[in-house]
């Protein structure tokens, strides 16, 4: 896990959508920072929470510097114009660094499955999991080595190896990654898709060739019946 990124805050009075376009143009980004039953409306960073939430996704730790005091939070809800992209506003909630939370890490595959070197089709199902850990231990992503994985065969979930700390909450027998047969897709398939496959320049000559042949052998059967009824 990556540090606490630190996060420059202040409390903000104003309300309203032109006070929060004001604030965005400023470089600051209207939040709300939510606690035991109450919130607090903070204008923060924008530069480093864009930056923080692309490079690191919402996992990621913010000691937010209040001026009076630092809070541990992190992101739980960002929105972006749906336009544009950019980051409009974002929610954060407070941790206690001394209990576990609940959390959702992205899935990575890595290595080159044996069953590929033999003309197998490898497959990710699953691209992220549920895990418990103490907030300073969450992991930025979970690889799965699936270099053992061989023809027809499965990892699942209980296959990963995970970081001291770190306990899965998915279900083990989910199926992480496989590998399967390649589709083969017959001609009759192709034809009812109105697939057509082109013929190669050599198949081509070929036929070209071939009803070449067949016609010099039309034209001998003609001469022959000619002369058949001459002689008749």
């Amino acid at each position: 896990m990556a540090d606490n990124v630190t996060l420059q805050a202040r409390e903000r009075d104003e309300r309203g959508k032109n006070a929060a376009r004001r604030l965005r143009a400023s470089g600051m980004l209207p939040a709300i920072l939510y606690g035991d039953g109450e919130s607090t409306s903070l204008a923060v960073e924008t530069r480093t929470l864009d930056y923080t939430l692309t490079h690191f996704g919402d996992n990621a730790l913010y000691d937010i510097d209040l001026g009076s005091g630092n809070a541990t939070a992190r992101v739980v809800d960002a929105h972006r114009d749906p336009v544009t992209g950019l980051l409009v506003h974002v929610d954060f909630a407070p941790v206690n660094m001394r209990e576990k939370i609940e959390v959702t890490v992205p899935l990575t595959v890595v290595g080159e499955a044996a069953g590929s070197e033999e003309g197998g089709v490898l497959q990710q199902v699953a691209y992220e999991i549920q895990v418990e850990t103490l907030p300073g231990d969450i992991p930025q992503e979970i690889t799965l080595d699936v270099t053992p994985l061989g023809m027809n065969e499965n990892l699942t979930l209980g296959d990963l190896s995970l970081p001291e700390g770190v306990e899965l909450l998915s279900d083990p027998e989910e199926v992480a990654a496989t590998v399967t047969q390649p589709t083969e897709i017959t001609d009759e398939e192709m034809e009812a898709a109105g697939i057509v496959e082109e013929e190669s320049d050599e198949e081509l000559a070929e036929g070209e060739e071939a009803e070449g042949e067949e016609a010099e052998e039309g034209d001998e059967g003609s001469a022959e019946e000619g002369e058949e009824r001459e002689n008749g």
